[in-house]
């Protein structure tokens, strides 16, 4: 699927979708009123004398979610960011030439064909431990803040639903400080660098990209702390919108971590055509060093209560 200007024409924004979704419960008149027995010969029925006064319902987010995955699969949607249809046999058998800097072509596979993948070994172990310690450093210095006292910038999202605490980088230093934004730490600096860098690099050679991105470092107490079952975003396909994550990437700042310290993250199978999960459902190990990579308005996942404390910077691409 190379990209074009005529492919513009395939997008429908995700404003356009919903609006549709909307409109498939809606018809076309009012009922006839039931309550005229004897109309006159000339009577002329007009539908506006007779509507009764509109009804907003709101929906939480996971209906919305299940309601556009029935109209289409948000993978197919999210597919039609890229600029290649990456698991064809024909581009397959270019594997060997794709020109990525850390990315594996069995990963910028998988990030297709199922929305997540997994990589590791890109950063030295110097620079993870460093992080680590500068995020204990930030604890200790009352840095981060409950991640459901933000829950207010966002009526969709359940206050509830979430454990952890969390603060923000701005390397751009384009935000006043204040609202969780700290100034980044050398360690942290490389590691945004790396990001900004050749990561970055390798997923705007796949996926169409408008640039911005947000780092937030996230903290789970060892009492259970969890996070419930969501999505990062909603799946859009317009190269245009800005308001929704197209990629998030979750590295893991966690050493000796072993099987009871908690806080996997579980990721839940996409629906099929009938509602009913395509696959088994998958545990993914908060490990020092390794890096998780999803397709954001894609994958339901939730993080698993913790037993250790957890430490996790995410990078979310819009």
């Amino acid at each position: 699927m190379e990209g074009s200007n005529n492919q513009q024409e395939q997008y429908s924004s995700l404003e356009d979708r919903i609006l549709r979704m909307a409109a498939t419960d809606v018809s076309d008149l009012p009922d006839f009123p039931d309550d005229k027995s004897d109309l006159p010969s000339d009577f002329e029925y007009n539908p506006e004398d007779y509507q009764e006064e509109e009804v907003v319902e709101e929906i939480s987010e996971s209906e919305l979610l299940k309601y556009l995955d029935q109209q289409e699969s948000a993978l197919s949607v999210v597919q039609r960011l890229f600029y290649h249809e990456l698991n064809t046999s024909g581009y397959q058998r270019n594997s060997g030439s794709w020109n990525f800097d850390c990315l594996t072509p069995q990963a910028a596979e998988e990030l297709y064909s199922r929305g997540w993948t997994e990589i590791e070994g890109q950063l030295d172990l110097e620079i993870l431990r460093g992080a680590h310690e500068e995020a204990l450093q930030l604890m200790e210095q009352g840095q981060f803040t409950p991640a459901k006292s933000f829950s207010g910038n966002d009526p969709f999202r359940d206050a509830a639903a979430r454990d952890d605490s969390i603060l923000w980088f701005d390397p751009g230093n384009q935000a006043n400080h204040g609202m969780g934004i700290v100034d980044t730490p050398p360690y942290f600096e490389r590691i945004l660098e790396f990001i900004q860098g050749p990561f970055m690099s390798d997923i705007k050679s796949m996926l169409r990209l408008n640039g911005r991105a947000e780092y937030q470092l996230a903290y789970f107490h060892p009492g259970g702390a969890r996070y419930e079952r969501h999505r990062d975003a909603l799946p859009t396909d317009d190269p245009q919108d800005t308001n929704q994550r197209r990629i998030s990437a979750v590295f893991y700042l966690n050493p000796g971590w072993v099987t009871g310290h908690g806080g996997e993250v579980k990721i839940y199978s996409r629906p099929d055509d009938h509602g009913l999960p395509e696959g088994a459902e998958r545990i993914v190990k908060p490990l020092l060093g390794r890096i998780l990579v999803l397709l954001s308005g894609v994958v339901d996942h939730e993080i698993l209560p913790s037993y250790k404390d957890r430490y996790a910077l995410t990078v979310w691409m819009r």
